[in-house]
């Protein structure tokens, strides 16, 4: 018997959220809360402060509603808000953001976080393919999955 594909579309996603399906929040979740982790985690380097951070940030996309304008490309939408959402968090705590000129394999990150809006844009500025910036993404995507070192059957709410 085949597996299941249980991966989730961003169009997908949207048109549940659209729907107001609870099993979109399920799904985003599963989908960017690792990377969301792992990018307020690299921020603050405190693992507590991170898991307390990543909870208000991923509600707060709930209640108010913070993804309802975005009708396409997710990532980099998700990431300016956590990066926005923790800056902010840590200026109102007193505590500086760490990590703020990021090395050179998360630099596409970096800018979709900061400054750019679109993944061209950004890779107008890096002087790189949009191909190119798609795979650079992909990579600097799992890296900060990988710095959340959430098991992927424990990422819950």
């Amino acid at each position: 018997m085949p597996l299941q594909n249980n991966i989730v579309s961003e169009k997908e996603i949207i048109g549940m959220l659209q729907e107001n399906n609870p099993v979109a929040w399920r799904k985003l979740y599963d989908k960017y809360a690792s990377a969301m982790y792992g990018l307020i985690y690299n921020l603050t380097k405190d693992k507590l402060l991170a898991e307390e951070i990543f909870m208000g940030a991923f509600l707060d996309l709930k209640q108010k509603q913070i993804l309802s304008k975005t009708k396409y490309a997710f990532c980099p939408a998700i990431l300016r808000y956590t990066y926005s959402y923790t800056t902010n968090h840590l200026k109102e705590i007193g505590i500086p953001p760490k990590n703020l000129n990021p090395p050179k394999e998360a630099e596409l990150v970096h800018l979709l976080t900061t400054q750019c809006n679109s993944l061209n844009e950004a890779a107008s500025i890096l002087n790189i393919s949009l191909k190119e910036a798609k795979k650079r993404l992909h990579f600097e995507f799992s890296n900060l999955r990988r710095l959340s070192n959430i098991p992927s059957n424990q990422r819950r709410l």
